[in-house]
């Protein structure tokens, strides 16, 4: 059983013993059952839910704090009376990715305020971007090579075994 199921397994046998099923009560229990997880890892085959949680959790932190610098960014350019954009169109080599996380990577990186993905090239090893308001390229690559790897450590890898949670 995978560590998520037996995640939720446990918040369900909680609220159940609570005696009310509610969201509040699956809540704990799903936190409590992450917690009894988290203390025996090998005892019960979790280490694998337990490195995937940890790196979607930083994903998230690292995701809501760049799409935060990244408003306050845009709404400054926004205001000023000559705004100097510094619009850049760049590419990014990428690593390999399942469909889901190269969805995810060119999801996440245009919701930030700024950049657009413009497309890929044929073999998908390479994204082209819009940004505006970046010092360098290079700044901008090594901002969405950042977004990849904290994306590809908690989702499975490719088919072909590279990329991906070590």
């Amino acid at each position: 059983m995978s560590g998520f199921l037996l995640n939720v397994l446990l918040a369900v046998v909680w609220a159940l013993l609570s005696g009310d099923v509610n969201l509040r009560e699956l809540g704990v229990g799903f936190g409590l059952g992450y917690l009894l997880l988290r203390l025996f890892p090998d005892a019960l085959g979790t280490r694998a839910y337990q490195r995937a949680s940890v790196a979607l959790l930083r994903f998230l932190g690292t995701f809501l704090r760049e799409l935060t610098v990244a408003n306050v960014q845009v709404a400054l350019l926004a205001l000023r009376a000559r705004p100097n954009l510094n619009a850049m169109i760049f590419s990014v080599p990428l690593r390999p990715h399942t469909d889901l996380s190269l969805t995810l990577l060119t999801a996440t990186v245009t919701l930030m305020p700024g950049s657009v993905v413009l497309g890929f090239d044929a073999g998908r090893t390479r994204m082209y971007m819009h940004g505006i308001g970046l010092a360098s390229p290079d700044e901008a690559r090594a901002g969405v090579k950042n977004v990849e790897r904290l994306l590809l450590d908690f989702l499975p890898a490719p088919a072909g075994g590279r990329g991906g949670a070590a």
